[in-house]
């Protein structure tokens, strides 16, 4: 069984403590949305107002964000997962929302960021948030680019800690975590099925720890009130070996492309620096296809998943996440390239 989340190991984390820039500060809250629930209440969003996301997004997420008493607005996102830069400047004119994030789509960077013109059109007191749930982040990765620009990410993705760190100017993050007794028994819960998910990962019972997985993922930011992360999982989080990390995705997705690219019907270009901070090397399906394959990866105890299944982007086609990172040995991912060569040579 070759695992498709990150297992336990020593691997991911190293002795010496990361450091930051001298003008970021970070916060350790349970998960991306605990993080977003408290920094909408300490920056004073209040209820009602609008936050914009792109159309490839969590259905979670939104349905959470309204829950919370949020209204949700969308840009769209083109089928390459590039932001349609006319559809975000046009939403941003639309409905001047309060909230704006910024998606980097399986660790790929938003474009968005490449020309910041359209930052003259927002309002001077909204919020940035730069979603880099599936990034893990170092020192040289962070360049704040306006007066309450936040970048969230959240651990579970890409290592073996359930948590989330929120980064921002130490001027606009000047508050502090919730006490450790909010939301306790909702932390309980989603800690409990985190380690159940990962040990299960870890010693080869896959589909055990995709329920695992899933039942977590359902109780994740459903608390109205939200919760600090763990000591433990904030103690770790300071000592993740990006740099080792990222050197062996750079291998791996080069492998990827070598041996798969020429059998994807969806080309997706993949910049060079965006290949150490790729979640999973994405591969987008045809929606005629995509259940076939998907049924043929899967019945071979290859157990990945549409990712973000249900937002409007998937509605043209699907996309999936291989394996990456320490979880998946050299003879492992040969045996992965040969399925998904076997996948799209389907009858």
């Amino acid at each position: 069984m070759i695992s498709v989340q990150p297992i336990l190991s020593l691997k991911y984390f190293q002795l010496r403590k990361n450091k930051l820039p001298k003008s970021v500060k970070k916060l350790f809250y349970l998960s991306w949305e605990d993080a977003l629930w408290d920094l909408l209440t300490k920056k004073n969003i209040v209820k009602g107002s609008k936050i914009l996301i792109p159309s490839f997004y969590c259905k979670d997420v939104e349905r959470n964000i309204k829950l919370h008493g949020y209204k949700v607005e969308f840009y769209k996102i083109l089928p390459n997962l590039d932001p349609d830069k006319k559809s975000f400047i046009d939403a941003i004119k639309k409905y001047n929302p309060s909230v704006i994030v910024i998606f980097h789509p399986a660790g790929i960077k938003s474009n968005l960021l490449d020309n910041q013109k359209w930052l003259a059109k927002i309002s001077g007191n909204s919020i940035l948030i730069e979603d880099a749930v599936h990034r893990v982040l170092n020192a040289t990765d962070f360049k704040i680019i306006k007066r309450n620009h936040f970048i969230i990410d959240s651990l579970r993705k890409v290592i073996p800690i359930q948590g989330a760190h929120l980064y921002g100017n130490i001027d606009d993050l000047n508050f502090d975590v919730p006490n450790v007794f909010q939301s306790i028994i909702y932390r309980f819960k989603v800690n409990y099925y985190w380690f159940l998910m990962v040990m299960t990962w870890t010693i080869g019972l896959g589909k055990k720890a995709e329920k695992n997985m899933i039942k977590g993922y359902n109780i994740i930011g459903d608390s109205i009130k939200p919760s600090r992360g763990s000591v433990i999982g904030r103690l770790l989080s300071d000592r993740i070996n990006v740099a080792s990390l990222q050197k062996i995705k750079i291998k791996q997705v080069n492998i990827y492309e070598k041996e798969i690219k020429n059998v994807v019907p969806i080309k997706l270009t993949i910049k060079d620096s965006d290949k150490k901070h790729l979640r999973g090397y994405p591969v987008i399906l045809p929606l005629v296809s995509s259940a076939k394959i998907l049924k043929y990866l899967r019945s071979n105890n290859l157990l990945v998943r549409f990712e973000l299944d249900g937002s409007d982007w998937s509605k043209g086609q699907k996309i999936i996440f291989l394996p990456l990172g320490f979880q998946m040995s050299d003879s492992q991912q040969k045996e992965v390239c040969k399925l998904v060569k076997s996948a799209f040579t389907l009858n």
